[in-house]
């Protein structure tokens, strides 16, 4: 991945920075989704257990641990999301393109063309907003890992108390 860029003969074309920022996009949409169904798991299995009766002192006392895990991961992947929308409503401002929610990028039959230093600039800002969402779904997908782990702990927890 290109984090950083200089001028000169090897520069990065701008179809490549829209081919890297579409890429992290959609990393981040798949990390997303992982980090949800784990979440989605979790949700279910700890919801389930409390459905059958109140578990004994040492598992109530490990269950906000886990729903401070599960806020966690659930504020990253929001928080992703929101970077994302943020970025493209700017850019979109910026560059007068249609506030569409289905067209991410300029549309290519807009009349008004960017001058090339305006629309590399506006992509590079993009691409960095895609990096910032890549690493921020990383995050929601660990913590929504570790969360995982952190109910299967509760749950054994819960089934030696005789609950």
């Amino acid at each position: 991945m290109i984090t950083a860029s200089r001028p000169g003969p090897d520069r990065e074309r701008p179809e490549e920075l829209l081919g890297h920022a579409c890429a992290l996009v959609r990393l981040c949409g798949r990390d997303a989704a992982i980090a949800a169904v784990f979440l989605a798991l979790v949700l279910v299995g700890t919801v389930s257990r409390l459905a059958a009766g109140l578990p004994g002192a040492v598992a109530l006392a490990l269950l906000p641990v886990l729903a401070g895990a599960f806020a966690v991961s659930a504020g990253y992947t929001v928080r992703s999301r929101r970077t994302l929308v943020s970025v493209l409503g700017e850019v979109r401002g910026r560059t007068g393109a249609p506030v569409d929610p289905s067209a991410p990028w300029t549309p290519f039959g807009t009349a008004a063309a960017l001058d090339a230093r305006v629309r590399d600039a506006e992509l590079r800002r993009l691409l960095g907003a895609a990096h910032r969402c890549g690493e921020l779904s990383w995050l929601a997908v660990a913590w929504s890992a570790a969360t995982a782990v952190l109910f299967l702990f509760w749950w054994l927890a819960t089934a030696m108390a005789g609950g």
